[in-house]
């Protein structure tokens, strides 16, 4: 894989916008407008074991979809699954998906107690190489500490990661207080327009980190639909592993 690969990340407020209408029209709207390589969806809400509204996108744009939960729901009315999602209109040829936080107890319905993974796709034509890692993450709201023990747990992730990758996500903070300082990745996001929230953007919440050599460019978009703006990234390198 060469050339150009541009990723699309939002934070899609489980289907509804900020005022709690649906929002799946808005999220079709952008993808057609913007045609990127690869989507990176979170807060992706779907039904057990058959994903709706990401297969009805995915299908109406040309995509093909990986979901990955990092927990799953019962109720009278439905089941379910909350988590990650990715598009992609290049072939995928592995999947992987890794916890990154355990909040400790049982999932009651807060965002305290929700675990956190990061999802992850390898995009490439040869199952034998060492494709293009895409993947998509959101990393804990509340609780600053838990959010450095997601990122301490993706920092050693990506170290195993053969090739190139790029990782989106709402990582709910700075990148210096989410990571700790070394050489493991690089950080791209656009500091001149904040994607949070998407009313009145304060912080620089959403972007992406990527294996270093990689050169990116990430702009936030001006798009309604969502509490979160969404961000669209070129990677301006060959994407071939070695």
């Amino acid at each position: 894989m060469t050339g150009d690969l541009r990723v699309l990340h939002w934070n899609i407020h489980s289907w509804r916008d900020a005022a709690g209408a649906p929002n799946a029209g808005a999220v079709t709207a952008l993808i057609r407008e913007t045609r990127p390589d690869v989507v990176s969806l979170v807060e992706v809400n779907e039904p057990w074991g058959a994903p709706s509204t990401l297969a009805e996108i995915a299908a109406e744009c040309g995509y093909c979809w990986v979901f990955g939960p990092c927990l799953e729901f019962s109720t009278q009315e439905r089941a379910g699954g909350y988590g990650n999602a990715l598009l992609t209109r290049e072939p995928v040829t592995a999947v992987q998906q890794w916890r990154v936080y355990s909040p400790g107890r049982q999932y009651d319905g807060s965002e305290q107690s929700e675990p956190r993974v990061v999802l992850l796709a390898r995009l490439g034509s040869s199952p034998a190489g060492t494709g293009f890692w895409a993947g998509s993450t959101h990393f804990p709201a509340s609780d600053p500490d838990a959010r450095k023990d997601a990122g301490r747990a993706l920092q050693r992730l990506v170290q195993g990661l053969d090739g190139p990758w790029l990782i989106c996500g709402d990582y709910n903070d700075e990148p210096s207080a989410c990571f700790t300082a070394d050489a493991t990745f690089a950080v791209s996001r656009d500091l001149d327009r904040p994607t949070f929230p998407a009313d009145s953007p304060a912080v620089s919440i959403d972007y992406c980190i990527v294996r270093p050599g990689l050169i990116t460019e990430t702009t936030t978009l001006p798009a309604a639909g969502s509490d979160h703006l969404p961000v669209l990234t070129t990677v301006r390198q060959a994407r071939s592993g070695r």
